[in-house]
């Protein structure tokens, strides 16, 4: 009984009609998947089959598009692909959107190919949707290199120069948007930049003005240190602006989804990373009882720091009870810089030293 269940079902995902299409009313142009990719502007990713995962199916789809003239996708052909997959990448494929295919600046209907990979991880059970053609995929990350979001590294970045429009692209009213791998030194200067989507027309004016770049250092556990990421560009002709603009464009997303990493909301330091990070000390008073009592000696103190470098809450770990409060009401004004985990603020939890000495 089970096999013939099995049985059943795949005959039905066989039977699957693959092409889905909507009318077309003009001969679309020819346009390599390398010029398409730089127009992708949504994706969404084909959900791995059950039965295709259950079955350790793996494979490539090559699906041919039709690209309308509002980006939208208006017919997808399966060229080639495992029949327990195509239906999976088509039903994905044609709800992605691009930006419209130009010549001399009126859009047109274009024709390329997708391809899909679908990879299954080593967990029998686990599958996952590989490189896409016609879209984008990350590089690997370097080992021991944390990737931080496009989002966070723009707002470290200090010195900016704007790409020069090229002038062929300029000529041909070539436009589109160009994805950039980026690294960046411990030092914020731009150490290497590679093309992950776009034009070539347009790309190498990208990477040459990127390459020249500068950033504030991006803190890994409060120390400088290398970081990847991402620069994504948008080049534009228009009536109005003939000789083009380059501005930047949204974000590049992640391909494949994967589920947001929880990010502890508290670290805890060492105190001597946490010095580091003090941008305002105030000194305490030495008590005059504790003077006149010749006492000396160093306040323990347990400190939490919010992510803004605020003193949030403090308590004695050990010291003299005559010392602790001078100690305390200093320590409340202390400032520091926020502590980026990965870029992103965390409250810090950690250890402070006063220590207080009578002059001979």
């Amino acid at each position: 009984m089970k096999r013939r269940l099995v049985s059943a079902l795949l005959l039905s995902i066989l039977v699957v009609p693959f092409a889905w299409t909507q009318d077309a009313t003009s001969t679309p142009k020819q346009v390599p998947s390398d010029t398409v990719q730089g127009l992708l502007i949504r994706k969404v990713a084909p959900v791995y089959p059950p039965l295709a995962r259950q079955a350790r199916i793996q494979g490539t789809v090559i699906l041919r598009a039709t690209i309308d003239k509002t980006g939208s996708v208006a017919n997808l052909q399966l060229i080639s692909g495992h029949p327990m997959l195509a239906p999976a990448a088509i039903e994905a494929v044609k709800e992605w959107k691009y930006q419209p295919y130009t010549i001399e600046g009126q859009p047109v209907e274009v024709q390329t190919d997708v391809q899909v990979n679908f990879t299954l991880a080593d967990q029998p059970m686990t599958g996952v949707i590989g490189s896409v053609v016609g879209g984008y995929n990350l590089p690997p990350a370097t080992p021991g290199v944390p990737r931080a979001p496009e989002a966070v590294t723009r707002t470290l970045r200090i010195e900016k120069v704007d790409p020069l429009y090229p002038p062929i692209g300029i000529r041909d009213r070539i436009q589109g948007s160009v994805f950039l791998d980026v690294r960046i030194a411990a030092s914020g200067d731009v150490e290497n930049v590679s093309m992950i989507s776009g034009h070539p027309v347009l790309a190498p004016a990208a990477i040459e003005a990127v390459r020249q770049w500068k950033y504030k250092p991006y803190m890994v556990n409060g120390e400088p240190g290398l970081v990847e990421t991402t620069v994504s560009l948008t080049f534009t002709i228009s009536d109005s602006d003939p000789q083009g603009s380059v501005s930047e464009a949204a974000p590049l997303p992640r391909f494949p989804d994967v589920p947001a990493v929880t990010r502890p909301q508290r670290v805890r330091v060492s105190a001597g990373v946490a010095q580091g990070l003090l941008v305002k000390k105030i000194s305490p008073v030495y008590p005059p009882d504790a003077r006149s009592q010749h006492i000396q000696g160093t306040v323990v103190l347990h400190a939490l720091i919010d992510k803004q470098g605020n003193i949030s809450s403090i308590d004695v770990i050990s010291g003299d009870e005559t010392l602790a409060e001078s100690a305390i009401e200093a320590v409340r004004q202390w400032k520091y810089r926020p502590y980026l985990l990965n870029g992103e603020p965390v409250e810090v939890d950690t250890h402070i030293q006063v220590n207080f000495t009578l002059a001979p």
